[in-house]
């Protein structure tokens, strides 16, 4: 099996029905796809926006993407992190049902390119350049990856789970050996001043990248402390 890495044009929108759609936005990242077939997208998306385009933020979701649902869950300035299910008659990627590969998440979409991350086996790799070529002829191959030679999940399925709060690599680090080591039992198993020694760091450092993990996880799951 290969993982294809394209470069696509943005005047591939045009065959897909979403040119108008990225004339007021600034990009849409599909980061996790739950269900997806031609017809229907079921899926977590990050959506930055022109920032005149913030003000009224559920209509501008509502109008664009026709969502049946959508559910923010994290908003920044200009952009938002949501879950969205989608439905279309006349479909969403017309590449998709079209021959034996699938898409890998995160993908990128702007005005000007798409980043597309697919998986098939080798001898379908051609068939899926001449599929690709009745839409466009603007697309260049970034790299083919033997999915025997990936060591890392993470470069296969991006960084960026629904799953996980979003912690910062440290955290997350500091945190897993943490709770792997028993600094959560009671009583504790480990002390700060061990897990300093491991990583080579100050104790406060340890209990702030802890404190944060845990404020992180606690929004994440029940939602953003009130004063």
């Amino acid at each position: 099996m290969k993982i294809i890495r394209l470069q696509i044009s943005g005047n591939f929108l045009e065959h897909i029905g979403f040119s108008e759609l990225f004339k007021e936005l600034k990009s849409v990242e599909i980061l996790k796809a739950f269900q997806y077939s031609q017809n229907q997208f079921f899926s977590l998306q990050r959506i930055k926006f022109n920032p005149d385009s913030m003000h009224n933020l559920i209509f501008e979701v509502k109008s664009r993407f026709n969502p049946e649902t959508f559910q923010i869950i994290e908003q920044t300035d200009d952009e938002i992190i949501c879950i969205m299910y989608q439905n279309s008659s006349t479909g969403f990627f017309p590449i998709i049902d079209s021959g034996p590969w699938a898409l890998i998440f995160p993908i990128y979409i702007s005005q000007e390119v798409l980043l597309i991350n697919l998986i098939s086996h080798e001898d379908y790799i051609s068939k899926l350049y001449n599929t690709i070529e009745k839409f466009t002829e603007s697309f260049q191959i970034i790299s083919i990856t033997d999915i025997n030679n990936i060591k890392n999940i993470d470069s296969i399925i991006g960084p960026y789970s629904a799953a996980f709060p979003n912690f910062t690599k440290r955290q997350k680090e500091i945190s897993t050996y943490a709770a792997k080591n028993g600094f959560f039992n009671s009583p504790k198993k480990i002390s700060s001043k061990k897990i300093a020694d491991h990583f080579g760091i100050s104790i406060s450092a340890v209990n702030k990248h802890i404190r944060d993990a845990e404020i992180i996880a606690m929004e994440f799951f029940f939602g953003k402390f009130k004063n």
